[in-house]
Parts: structure tokens; sequence; C-alpha cells
């Protein structure tokens, strides 16, 4: 998924609840799942099932405290290089309708600064609108492309032809997310690891205040009297916002 080759390539991962180690009063970040490349650098991967405009202050706490937990007392700050993946599965950035992938770095003055970051983030529902709206003969032909194209039958239940489960990591995936096997109960109690119910209820809370803006905003565009600045300063809404809601009133 974020093109990693040769001696930056994954090692192992591993699909559990990886919690990163914390003091008792501070949150405690999770990832979905856990790696290493052939450098032994972190892999991070964390997928997001629902939109929320507070996701990504979610995934640099998480990442910040990943990154302190890297280096013990009395070692060197010289930190590995940081990878880290996210897959959406809602559409996160509604301003940028023909990009689904996302590669994040830090850099000053609009060039790289700091090398030792490399953030991805995947929309798959974004790339499934793309696919589906794209002619067969022009279609993107990459492994990432291949491999979302796998997620989102996986994620409809399609049936899969022997072909594909001959790929072993494909057939790992059909395994692991088989829920056949798992008691309702166990799943239950995984769920409830996994959740963070103050931050559900904010994300929610935000969201409610965006669908607002986003109806004062399209009744502004219908009224056909404000410009995009302009409504974009009553609404709260970002100019990149309005002018996306413009074109689809």
């Amino acid at each position: 998924m974020m093109g990693l080759e040769g001696p930056n390539r994954i090692k192992e991962f591993t699909f559990r609840i990886q919690e990163i180690p914390t003091l008792p009063t501070q949150k405690k970040p999770i990832f979905d799942i856990v790696g290493t490349n052939q450098a032994d650098e972190p892999i991070l991967v964390e997928v997001q099932q629902n939109a929320s405009q507070i996701f990504i202050d979610r995934l640099f706490y998480y990442v910040s405290r990943t990154v302190s937990v890297l280096v013990p007392e009395g070692a060197s700050y010289r930190l590995p290089h940081i990878y880290v993946l996210s897959i959406l599965t809602e559409d996160l950035f509604e301003s940028e309708p023909d990009t689904y992938f996302h590669h994040v770095a830090l850099a000053k003055n609009g060039r790289p600064f700091y090398r030792k970051f490399d953030g991805f983030l995947v929309e798959v529902d974004k790339f499934r609108e793309i696919d589906k709206r794209t002619p067969e003969a022009r279609r993107e032909r990459s492994e990432r492309a291949d491999m979302l194209r796998f997620l989102i039958d996986l994620m409809e239940e399609k049936p899969f032809s022997d072909d594909i489960l001959q790929n072993e990591m494909y057939a790992k995936f059909v395994k692991d997310v088989s829920l056949e096997k798992i008691e309702d109960e166990l799943l239950l109690r995984e769920v409830d690891d996994m959740t963070d119910i103050k931050y559900e209820k904010e994300s929610s809370y935000l969201d409610g205040i965006r669908d607002t803006q986003r109806e004062n905003a399209k009744r502004m565009i219908a009224n056909g009297k404000l410009s995009d600045e302009d409504i974009a300063e009553c609404s709260g809404l970002s100019i990149e916002d309005v002018v996306v809601l413009r074109s689809q009133a």
C-alpha cells in the first residue's frame, strides 16, 4: 500500500490490539496493526471506519506517543524512521474528489525538512468511486490499486477465485477477517477495548456542527447573493469546502 521497497520493505506485521505504554493519566494509543521493515523501523497502521473531524488529531497523538517510547532514558535522541498508514473507509478530504492517496511529510518552506516521518492516508471509498467512473482502459494499474480492489471485495463479502487466494498475503487477509469462529461475547469485549467513548462522542458532536455549517452554506449558495469567500466566512467552512458544495449544487 505504501510502496516500500528494498530495506524499507515490511518484514513482519501483527493483527492485534497494539497498546502503546503511557502514564496512568494519559490516553492510551492503540494501533490496529503494528509492523517493522527490514531495517527494524516501526510501521503503524490505523483503520478509521467513520468520518471524524478530529481523526488527524488522534492519529498524530498516537504517533507522538509511539515516538516518545522509542527513546529510553539515557539513550541517544537519534530516532528511527517511522511510517504511518491510515486506511480510511470514509471520505476525509471532500475538497479533493479525484485524489484517494495522500502522502504526508514534514516540510519547511515547501521542501522536505524532517525525513524520518512518512504518513500515508488511503481513502478506500473514494478509490472505489474513482475506479467506477474511470473507463476500464484508463483505470489505475498498480499493486496498491489491486490491493484496494481486493479489500473492497472483501468488505462486500464477494467470493474470490483460486488464483487470488494463491497469493499468500491475500489468503491471510481472508482468513484473519473471518468472524465465523469468534464468539459474540469475545467480539464485544474486543470492541469495547478498542473504542474510546469520549472520542466517539466528541467526533459526533463536531460532525453535527459541520453538518449544520454545510446546510447553511448550501442555503447561501442557493440564494446566489454571496461570494464563496463570504459564504466561507459566514458558515465557518473553508473556501475549498464551499467550492465543492457549489459544484454539487
